[in-house]
C-alpha cells in the first residue's frame, strides 16, 4: 500500500471516530472546524507524500517517479554499453532532467490528444489490438523456445510460464498495445499541429543565404572542404583553389602492407639515428659508458648504408605493383575511358563517383590526404591528364586530373529543392516545439528531477 493510500485510510478513520463525539459535543461548529483543520493537515501530508512519488505535474496529468526511474536506468545502461559512465562524466544531473522533460512532454501530448479529440478510430483500435496480440504471442513463443522448451509436460504449460515471466518483466500484451496506441496518438497530435505549415520563396532564399554563409566560414579550413566534397554532402560554397581528381589505387595486400609498415618504421628510426649521429659528431667530448670508456655511436656511413638498404627494399616492394600500374597507363594512353578503368581496377572502394578535392594552395595541400597523393595530384599539368605512378602509404596511385572546381556560391537553382525541403522540415520542427512549449506553460507544468535520485 502506498503512503497516499495509508494516509487516506487514516483520514477516514479520523472522521468515523469523530462522529459520536460530534453528537455529544454542544459546540458542534468548533468541533467541525477542528476536524476540518485536522483533515486539511492530513491532506497536506498526503499531497506531500504523493508529490514525492512524481517527477512532473500539470493541469490534467502527472508523471510517476517509477516510470522516470525505469527510463533513467535504461539510459544509464545504454550509455554504459558505449563505455560512458554518466556519473563519472558528470552527466547524471543533465540525464535526469532530460528523462523528466521527455516523459512530461509525452504525457502532455497524450493529454492533448484527448482534449483535441484526436483519439483512435475503431479501425485503428482493432488493428492495434491484433498487432499487439501477434507481437505478444511471438515474444512468448520465443521466450519459451529459448529458455523453457522441454522443461514442462506440455507446451501449453511452458507457454503459460513464459507469458508470466514476460508480464513480470513489463512485456505484457497491454504494454505492447499501450505502445502502439500512444505512438499513434502522438502522431495524430504532431500532424494536427503541423498540418498547415508552409514555406515561402522568401523563406527558401533566406535559408539558402544562411547555408552559403555557413559553408564559406566552415570551408576556410581545407580539411573540412576536402572531406565534405568526398562525402557527397551538398556544398553551398566552394573556396578558391581546388582541383577535382580521381584515381586508380593498386593497393598493397596484407603481406605487402605489413612489410611496408615495418620498412617505413625502420626507415624513420634510421633517419632519426642519422640526425642524432650528426649532432653527436659535433659534440666534444664523446659520452662515456658506465666502465669509463668513451661510448662511440654508430658511424654515419654505417647508418647511411642501412638507410640505402631499407630504401632499396621499399623500391622492391613498390616494384611488385608496378606491372599492374604500367598496364593501366598503357590502356589509358590507348584511349580507354578513365571511369571504366577505375571501375575495373581501382582498389579504393570508398572513392565517390565524383572523386576527391585537392587544394592547390601549398600550405593547405596536405590536409585530408597522404602527402604523396596530394603531391601527385598537383603534378599533373593539364585537365584530363594522368599522373606517373605515385608511391603512397597504401600502394601505388594513378591520379586523373578531372577538372578545376568552380569557386563561389552554388547557384540557388541547383539546390533549390533541397533547400526548400530542409527549410520546410525545420519550420515544421520549430512549430511543433513552440506548441509543446506553449502547452507546458498553459498547463502549468512543474518538474521535479530532484525526486529522481
Amino acid at each position: 500500500m502506498t503512503m497516499k493510500r495509508i494516509l487516506c485510510a487514516l483520514l477516514c478513520a479520523l472522521l468515523l471516530a469523530a462522529v459520536p463525539a460530534m453528537a455529544e459535543d454542544a459546540d458542534k461548529d468548533a468541533r467541525i472546524a477542528e476536524l476540518e483543520a485536522q483533515v486539511a493537515e492530513l491532506q497536506a501530508q498526503v499531497d506531500a507524500y504523493h508529490l514525492k512519488e512524481l517527477v512532473a505535474t500539470f493541469d490534467g496529468g502527472e508523471v510517476p517517479l517509477d516510470e522516470a526511474e525505469s527510463l533513467y536506468d535504461l539510459s544509464v545502461t545504454q550509455y554504459a554499453q558505449m563505455g560512458i559512465d554518466v556519473v563519472a562524466y558528470g552527466m547524471d544531473g543533465i540525464l535526469r532532467e532530460v528523462v523528466v522533460d521527455t516523459l512530461a512532454e509525452e504525457a502532455i501530448v497524450q493529454y492533448m490528444a484527448g482534449e483535441l479529440g484526436l483519439g483512435l478510430t475503431e479501425e485503428q483500435q482493432a488493428q492495434f489490438a491484433e498487432e499487439a496480440q501477434a507481437t505478444y504471442d511471438s515474444q512468448v513463443d520465443s521466450y519459451y523456445q529459448t529458455y523453457l522448451a522441454g522443461q514442462y509436460e506440455s507446451e501449453e504449460d511452458g507457454l503459460a510460464v513464459a507469458a508470466q515471466a514476460l508480464d513480470e518483466m513489463g512485456y505484457s500484451y497491454e504494454s505492447y498495445l499501450d505502445s502502439l496506441t500512444s505512438t499513434q496518438l502522438s502522431t495524430n497530435v504532431y500532424d494536427y499541429v503541423t498540418k498547415d505549415v508552409a514555406v515561402s520563396e522568401e523563406d527558401v532564399e533566406a535559408a539558402y543565404d544562411e547555408y552559403v554563409a555557413a559553408d564559406e566560414a566552415n570551408y576556410a579550413d581545407p580539411y573540412q572542404f576536402e572531406n565534405a566534397f568526398s562525402s557527397g554532402v551538398t556544398i553551398y560554397y566552394t573556396p578558391e583553389g581546388y582541383r577535382n581528381v580521381k584515381h586508380i589505387l593498386f593497393k598493397f595486400d596484407d603481406d605487402q602492407a605489413t612489410r611496408y609498415d615495418e620498412l617505413s618504421t625502420r626507415l624513420a628510426d634510421l633517419e632519426a639515428e642519422q640526425v642524432a649521429a650528426a649532432e653527436a659528431a659535433d659534440a666534444t667530448p664523446a659520452p662515456e659508458a658506465e666502465d669509463g670508456e668513451a661510448e662511440s655511436p654508430r658511424a654515419i656511413t654505417e647508418i647511411e648504408a642501412d638507410i640505402a638498404q631499407v630504401s632499396a627494399d621499399l623500391d622492391a616492394l613498390y616494384e611488385e605493383l608496378m606491372p599492374e600500374a604500367e598496364a593501366a597507363i598503357e590502356r589509358f594512353n590507348a584511349g580507354e575511358d578513365i571511369d571504366a578503368l577505375i571501375a575495373e581496377l581501382n582498389d579504393d572502394t570508398g572513392m565517390p563517383e565524383t572523386g576527391y578535392a585537392v587544394s592547390t594552395t601549398a600550405e593547405a595541400s596536405a590536409q585530408a590526404w597522404d602527402p604523396a597523393f596530394t603531391e601527385g595530384a598537383l603534378s599533373i599539368e593539364e585537365v584530363g591528364g594522368l599522373s606517373a605512378p605515385v608511391r603512397g602509404v597504401y600502394g601505388i596511385h594513378l591520379i586523373y586530373y578531372a577538372g578545376d572546381i568552380t569557386p563561389g556560391a552554388t547557384a540557388l537553382e541547383e539546390v533549390h529543392d533541397e533547400v526548400e525541403s530542409l527549410t520546410l522540415q525545420n519550420k515544421i520542427s520549430q512549430t511543433y516545439a513552440d506548441q509543446i512549449s506553449a502547452w507546458k506553460e498553459e498547463l502549468h507544468l512543474v518538474t521535479y528531477p530532484e525526486h529522481l535520485a
